[in-house]
């Protein structure tokens, strides 16, 4: 009876890890229409909002206070809100040039990490040896009632997208959700790498992990075939790999002084500010409110939309204002590897 349950158990267990790959490989319709919309709601709104605040309590001020109209005339200074315009004006045009530079360059790269990763997925197939440990064929369940092949090396590669993914999303990474997930002794190798040392805060990254498995995986796999020039290539691909890597989490990880973000800040606001009491206010009136509101949004409201988008990989496949990309590649490797295997 204990025998019947424990098959049983692991029977379940096996259709819960292909319901994940189903859930992976089959990403929710992308709602831009919505996701534009918060990205208008939590990137313009703030600034538009606060700005009409900032105007409706100065007009208040120049309005009912009495000598007001008198002291925001001291404000009226063309040449200081001109110069204080044009360099608020540059830095926003700067900062939105480096966010959206650093959004291509993060796809960019990450296309550059699968095309390696598929490569090598190849060089493996073609120089694999059959009969050999971890490349072995497996008949796996696909999450819709049916079964896939692959081997231990695929399900790895397959897995090396979505960990620089998740990474980069700065999530916690489930090795069970990977492609590597369906393989119990994968996951117990990922698992012991990632582990922290005891007796010390050190351990090795998803991605240092994921590598090192691919690393023993080819070289178990040339063991003692002497193809010195294919071994080569097979560490050469995974070199690219690896740089490809490098350069992702560089840009994801890149922040520049805090006091330049602080700055430009301080900048714009006294901007909006000198603006409002020097001319707004005093040549229009209560109308200095609605201009005011368009004021903000055709300004800092492009830098702070742009600012959800310099990272990526924090776009959902599911509500993005951009072409999901970075999803749409890692499920589009899985299958190529898988496909290859």
């Amino acid at each position: 009876m204990r025998g019947y349950s424990s098959i049983r158990a692991v029977a379940q267990r096996a259709g819960e890890l292909a319901d994940l790959r189903r859930k992976r490989l089959n990403k929710e319709k992308n709602q831009w229409g919505t996701a534009i919309a918060l990205d208008l709601l939590l990137g313009a709104g703030p600034w538009v909002v606060g700005t009409c605040a900032v105007a409706v309590a100065l007009w208040s001020v120049h309005e009912y206070v009495e000598g007001a109209p008198g002291t925001f005339s001291y404000f009226n200074a063309p040449g200081a809100i001109g110069v204080v315009s044009t360099f608020s004006a540059f830095l926003l045009v700067s900062k939105i040039q480096a966010n959206l530079a650093c959004n291509a360059t993060i796809i960019a790269e990450f296309g550059n990490l699968t095309g390696a990763l598929i490569n090598l997925a190849l060089w493996v197939k073609s120089q694999m040896v059959a009969g050999k440990r971890f490349a072995k064929p497996l008949e796996l369940p696909d999450g819709s009632g049916g079964l896939y092949t692959t081997n231990k090396i695929g399900l790895t590669l397959a897995s090396v997208a979505y960990i620089v993914k998740y990474v980069g999303r700065g999530v916690e990474i489930e090795p069970h959700g990977l492609p590597l997930g369906q393989d119990a002794e994968l996951v117990a190798t990922y698992n012991q790498y990632t582990r922290v040392v005891r007796g010390s805060n050190a351990s090795m990254t998803p991605f240092m992990a994921i590598t090192l498995m691919i690393s023993e995986q080819i070289d178990a796999l040339q063991r003692s075939e002497k193809k010195d020039t294919e071994y080569a290539v097979l560490f050469a691909q995974l070199n690219a790999v690896t740089v490809a890597e490098g350069s992702i989490g560089t840009m994801t990880g890149y922040n520049p002084p805090y006091i330049l973000d602080a700055l430009l800040l301080v900048v714009f606001v006294l901007f909006l500010v000198l603006t409002l009491v020097g001319d707004l206010i005093p040549n229009n009136g209560a109308n200095a409110i609605w201009i005011s509101a368009i004021v903000a949004f055709c300004t800092i409201a492009f830098f702070q939309i742009s600012d959800r988008y310099w990272n990526p990989f924090h776009l959902r496949s599911k509500r993005s204002g951009q072409e999901p990309i970075i999803s749409k590649m890692a499920v589009s490797t899985e299958l190529a590897i898988t496909a290859i295997f």
